[in-house]
């Protein structure tokens, strides 16, 4: 009995971490929908990881079929509990909000995403968005529209105004109590996550490498990486790990497994563990694998063809220096190179390298023979930096299992 109530505890405390992690509830933190259905099945898919295991490692009663079904219960009704709730604050705002106006500056085509958010928002029926274009005359044109309605708030783009003709329409907008939203439409560095913090009279803008420079993002990914490679060694590692370190011996002289520096977070090096799928030579740590490579044994090519000599790098997942999904990690002197042929190449440094990553699902795999192919390789690693989500983490996971076998390309 006081093992089933730890693991209530345990399930309790990660799901309140998870979820505040995830903002699943705060309706504002989604841009759509299906952002938030996904972020809940993702949510709850890494809880149902962390129940299983600890459930397994403590021995209680409980079986994990009796976890999965409750699981699913739960997912159906934290979806129907989201959606009553939206109703109920719809019907409210219906009955106690008058209609008001929400001005947009700004040539509609530039306003895209704006709109989007609006018309998807909950209370946009209650909004009325007009859109003022005319830098000279907004503010006549905001006196105007006030005369007949209830403004709101006012959305004016950061770049199409100086100081001084923010403080005016500021101005006019506290006059009259509306509130004033500047956007950071500064399109290379607004895409970016940031930040805002106030010192005095000065706000500054943190730009952030990445999402998982929080410090919620970074634990819950950790947290992700433990519980599933934990699992891993457990059933599927513990008997597959010997029969390949038995049919690697019995074909070739040499280790079983193969270190090789390779480049980290923030460009620190660090032993990359593999399955060694090439006779011992002195050109490992600097010349990479070509297809129908001489020095790759036969047992070697069937690991390599089914990534299977990857399995160990969950060892560096373990000591920490790998995550599961992230930049696949190069050879130092490769960094060296590439980092002199693409822009913004280091970016990817930003986060822990990865056993499996975005460039992999898309195909991306294996020798980098053209630099067309290293130049995509990286656009997905820097868009998987940049947009790291648990979501995405679990979608790339999950779409390795179908890449895993193909040729590479």
């Amino acid at each position: 009995m006081k093992k089933a109530f730890l693991l209530l505890e345990i399930i309790n405390l990660s799901w309140l971490f998870i979820s505040s992690s995830q903002k699943i509830y705060n309706a504002q933190h989604f841009s759509s929908k299906n952002r938030f259905w996904f972020a809940v099945v993702g949510a709850i898919t890494l809880q149902l990881i962390i129940s299983i295991a600890f459930n397994g490692l403590i021995k209680t009663f409980y079986s994990r079929i009796f976890l999965f079904y409750t699981y699913i219960s739960f997912t159906f009704l934290l979806l129907l509990g989201r959606w009553i709730t939206q109703k109920i604050y719809n019907s409210y705002l219906k009955s106690k909000l008058k209609q008001n106006v929400i001005i947009l500056f700004g040539e509609k085509s530039a306003l895209t995403e704006i709109l989007d958010f609006f018309h998807q928002n909950l209370t946009t029926h209650q909004q009325e968005i007009k859109i003022i274009s005319d830098k000279n005359q907004i503010l006549q044109e905001l006196k105007n529209i006030k005369e007949n309605n209830f403004i709101s708030e006012v959305y004016i783009p950061l770049s199409k105004f100086n100081e001084d003709e923010v403080e005016e329409i500021s101005n006019f907008c506290d006059n009259y109590f509306i509130r004033l939203r500047i956007v950071f439409d500064w399109k290379k560095v607004g895409a970016r996550k940031m930040s805002a913090t106030k010192v005095n009279q000065t706000t500054i803008f943190k730009v952030a490498l990445s999402p998982l420079d929080d410090p919620y993002n970074s634990l819950l990914k950790r947290t992700f990486d433990l519980s599933f490679s934990i699992l891993l060694f457990l059933f599927v590692f513990s008997w597959l790990f010997p029969i390949i370190a038995l049919l690697i011996k019995l074909t070739s002289k040499g280790p079983v497994f193969f270190r090789q520096s390779r480049s980290g977070i923030n460009n620190k090096g660090f032993d990359c563990y593999k399955f060694r799928s090439m006779r011992p030579n002195k050109d490992a740590d600097t010349i990479q694998a070509t297809k129908n490579d001489v020095r790759i044994t036969k047992i070697g090519a069937f690991l390599r063809r089914s990534s299977l000599d990857e399995l160990p790098q969950f060892i560096n997942v373990i000591r920490g220096e790998m995550s599961i999904v992230g930049p696949r990690p190069h050879m130092l002197k490769h960094t060296e190179d590439y980092s002199q042929l693409i822009g913004n190449f280091m970016n990817r440094h930003a986060v822990k390298p990865g056993i499996t990553g975005l460039a992999q699902i898309k195909g991306f795999r294996g020798e980098i023979d053209d630099i067309v192919l290293l130049q995509n390789r990286i656009r997905l690693d820097r868009f998987y930096v940049n947009n790291w989500t648990l979501f995405f983490d679990l979608k790339i996971v999950a779409l390795t299992f179908f890449e895993v076998f193909k040729d590479h390309k």
